[in-house]
């Protein structure tokens, strides 16, 4: 009996310690499986966590970009004027001071929402070879005409830019807004002379997805950027195609995702101050038809944040003039391609490529479009490249190369120009948020039909203040 119970008692302990040991070898692999379970469902939350801080740093620089620019956006200014729901003058903070400037606006008791907006400035320009026009310089005059080349001095506030944004009541199917913007280049060719001009006067009905209509004086169609530079004359001559016309404009803006879009243009504008036959009509006006405009644009984001642009843009128009020698109509065309690409977080790379012809009204053939001696249109290509650093939030340095060849078989007077050049570097620098000073040194060298090339060395310094 002893003997049996013995045994029992041993197998007993033996079944017990292979159960323990099968316990240990079945718990094993499942910790393990726990543990790795543990291991990526962390990993899966540190992933969520770098994505959404990734996020929020975008969503960041986009702010503090919109912040930057946001002088020039009258959508911003709305919205916060809705927000404020008074009709006394109120500051609007467009954003940290150290950024941007106050804004200020009012709301009429009939509900129409106005900001005012420009800045005053002041440049001074020294030449070492007079130039067309002095404070916005477009070429080099020739020798025979400057009496010898002689430097230039110029003190000028005319770039001083005074502008209204104005938003009527909102309405469920249309938003209408406006703008007026003047400045003092009324007589451009007198330096001292301080004309009223108007620059912009628009408005802008928007409805539905992404539909609008402009009606009014405006920039070309065809117009997406300009050089940073000091110059008021934004290289006008020397590559860079642009004008303010009175026009009727349809635009179509679609989203084809977040961060891409694709912009449609097309307008009907008037040609502008061409009097080649000197008849008293405008040549552009005399020929019956307007200058069609048409531009395609794709925004989209490439290397960094922010968004890169591609456009290409047409034009067509006709000019006629009546008076000897060779009255005739004159066709006006032009093909653009631009490109503003952000290669880094504070570096954009921006430009143009252009040919046509007959496009003086456009500052382009080194402002020569008809010659009437031989009876052709001026043909001419050109464009510019500008390279802008942001080194930091106040300061900001632009390098940059524009030009114009008009074709030398279309010109004959010995003092006409066959081409037109610039290098420039500028710098920027805002001593506060709505104070900026700078200075622009640039070459600039002027070719003539049957002269001596004129080389221009002009140093600008300036000061502005924006409100």
């Amino acid at each position: 009996m002893l003997e049996v119970t013995a045994r029992l008692v041993a197998c007993s302990a033996a079944l017990m310690l292979v159960r323990a040991a099968f316990a240990q070898e079945t718990r094993a692999p499942s910790d393990l499986e726990q543990l790795r379970a543990l291991v990526e469902q962390q990993g899966k939350l540190i992933e969520r966590q770098n994505q959404r801080l990734d996020e929020l740093e975008r969503q960041n620089r986009d702010l503090r970009i919109l912040l930057v620019d946001v002088k020039d956006r009258a959508a911003a200014a709305s919205v916060a004027l809705a927000a404020l729901g008074t009709n006394a003058v109120a500051a609007l903070p467009a954003g940290p001071s150290a950024t941007s400037p106050v804004r200020y606006a009012f709301t009429k008791a009939n509900g129409f929402e106005v900001a005012p907006y420009g800045y005053f400035k002041f440049d001074a320009i020294y030449d070492s070879a007079r130039t067309a026009f002095g404070d916005a310089a477009v070429y080099a005059v020739p020798n025979s005409l400057s009496g010898g080349g002689d430097e230039d001095l110029t003190f000028s506030a005319r770039e001083t830019r005074l502008g209204f944004n104005v938003k009527a009541p909102d309405t469920p199917n249309l938003k209408v807004t406006g703008r007026l913007e003047t400045d003092f280049y009324g007589d451009l060719a007198n330096q001292d002379s301080y004309q009223f001009r108007l620059r912009l006067a628009y408005i802008d009905a928007a409805w539905g997805d992404g539909w609008s209509v402009r009606l009014g004086q405006d920039w070309d169609a065809y117009t997406s950027f300009h050089p940073k530079m000091l110059d008021a004359g934004i290289l006008a001559g020397i590559g860079h195609l642009y004008g303010r016309r009175p026009q009727a404009r349809l635009t179509k803006v679609t989203a084809l995702s977040d961060t891409t879009r694709v912009t449609l243009k097309t307008a009907v504008e008037n040609g502008y101050k061409n009097d080649a036959d000197a008849d008293g009509q405008q040549d552009s006006n005399a020929s019956g038809i307007p200058q069609l405009v048409a531009q395609a644009a794709l925004e989209t984001r490439l290397l960094t944040r922010r968004d890169s642009l591609f456009s290409v843009s047409g034009l067509y128009g006709e000019e006629k003039t009546r008076k000897e020698p060779n009255p005739d109509t004159y066709g006006v065309e032009m093909i653009l391609l631009a490109a503003q690409l952000p290669l880094a977080e504070p570096f954009t790379l921006q430009g143009t490529l252009w040919c046509g012809q007959n496009l003086d009204a456009y500052y382009a053939g080194v402002l020569q479009g008809v010659n009437l001696a031989q009876g052709n249109a001026i043909a001419s290509k050109g464009g510019w490249l500008e390279g802008v650093y942001d080194i930091n939030p106040r300061l900001a340095l632009a390098l940059g190369y524009g030009f114009d060849d008009p074709d030398d078989g279309d010109l004959s007077l010995a003092t006409a120009r066959t081409l037109n050049q610039r290098m420039f570097a500028t710098l920027f620098y805002k001593v506060t948020s709505s104070f900026m000073i700078g200075g622009e040194y640039s070459v600039i060298r002027t070719g003539f039909k049957g002269e001596e090339d004129v080389t221009d060395n002009r140093v600008q310094l300036s000061g502005q203040l924006t409100y």
